[in-house]
């Protein structure tokens, strides 16, 4: 793991820290143990350092932008939630040693982490020296917003994002990290003038690549329509909770009473299909006159499968069904949702009228993508409105 004075120097800088502060209702930080650093060891020379706030009922992570709620699951053991898996260990006095465990990943798969307590805090909130700037990289299109040292990002391509990403950039040397439940990202590099070189990406344990970043370039409009298959008829089938096998086609549609149908295809091992599952619930309020369904595509079988599904609903509240398609394959989920002219990405969502054609949405942008997600919203509710108004 990385020294423990680098550590410190560099959890000292997160913007996250305040977030962690606001959200957690710690008060005067320098007099509590409330606020902790969570590491996680990638190798000797990187590590994911992310603000936590520790209780006797879990540890809260504060990544980026959002709060990863772990519930204390026995002795040594915090839950992560909706994509599952673990943080198991011991604390020795006020330290926390121990090990990410990823229910998602096949083998044991495993990150060793460590939970460490910090009384001090800089509330880089109050940081004048603020920028934003924009980086054509080999990943994809990176945002940039600078707070002294500190930064907030994220990473766009053209099926979705890297979602939030947090950490700092002192003389120029980019350090930044992500853990939501599903994804462990670390990503360096050095800014040299209007260039970033020497960039190493590591997704945990398993992989390391590199890459490269220029600033500006010529800005990106991704757009997430896609032609449907206009020549095949609306029609698939799912496995219920129950085991039983449903079938929908638009006059299913018809005989629900309602005028049209939102459908993603989907999985509850992707970070981005959680996003929009956010997004498909503020919409079901909006619009009573509209079904929504899930098609997932899940690794492991349909046993395993069927539990992570029926998890996965309640731990978002969702009241529409969720059906099985199939094992987390885009040619699975192809063959399945013939009539969406192809599964390019998860998640991708079809908006079907009782008549007319198909329209078909890849990819997701979300919250963490500022005026993008926005733009994601506005779509997916003028697709709505458009084919109720018919």
């Amino acid at each position: 793991m990385l020294k423990e004075s680098n550590l410190i120097s560099r959890a000292l800088y997160f913007l996250s820290a305040f977030a962690v502060l606001t959200a957690c209702g710690l008060r005067g930080g320098a007099e509590r143990n409330d606020l902790y650093v969570i590491e996680f060891g990638l190798d000797d020379s990187a590590a994911v350092s992310l603000m936590a706030d520790v209780s006797p009922t879990g540890v809260v992570i504060n990544n980026g932008g959002e709060s990863i709620n772990l519930t204390h699951c026995g002795d040594g053991c915090y839950g992560v939630p909706v994509f599952g898996g673990a943080i198991r260990g011991s604390w020795i006095e006020d330290v926390f040693y121990g090990v990410w465990i990823d229910s998602l990943r096949p083998g044991n798969y495993s990150v060793p982490l460590k939970i460490s307590p910090r009384n001090t805090f800089i509330n880089v909130t109050e940081v004048k020296d603020t920028s934003i700037s924009s980086w054509a990289t080999s990943l994809g299109r990176l945002n940039l917003k600078q707070f002294g040292d500190s930064v907030l990002a994220t990473v766009l391509t053209p099926t979705g994002d890297y979602r939030y990403l947090s950490g700092v950039m002192p003389g120029g040397e980019l350090d930044l990290g992500t853990f939501d439940g599903a994804h462990l990202f670390h990503f360096s590099a050095t800014i040299k003038g209007d260039s970033m070189v020497d960039g190493v990406f590591k997704s945990g344990t398993h992989y390391t690549g590199a890459w490269s970043g220029v600033r500006g370039g010529v800005e990106v409009s991704w757009s997430g329509l896609q032609s449907a298959n206009a020549g095949e008829e609306v029609v698939f089938s799912g496995v219920r909770s129950d085991g039983g096998t449903e079938r929908w086609t638009r006059d299913r549609i018809r005989r629900e009473g309602k005028k049209m149908l939102v459908v993603d295809v989907m999985g509850t091992w992707c970070p981005n299909c959680l996003d929009e599952a956010r997004l498909l619930l503020e919409l079901r309020e909006l619009y009573p006159d509209v079904l929504f369904l899930s098609v997932a595509f899940e690794r492991g079988g349909e046993e395993v499968a069927l539990k992570r599904l029926s998890a996965f609903k309640d731990e978002l509240g969702i009241g529409w069904d969720m059906l099985y398609g199939g094992g987390a394959s885009k040619v699975e989920a192809d063959s399945v949702m013939k009539f969406m002219g192809g599964v390019m990405s998860f998640p991708t969502t079809a908006f079907i009228p009782l008549s007319g054609p198909v329209v078909v949405h890849t990819g997701f942008s979300g919250p963490a993508t500022g005026k993008h997600y926005e733009s994601e919203v506005e779509f997916f509710k003028s697709a709505i409105e458009e084919m109720l108004s018919r």
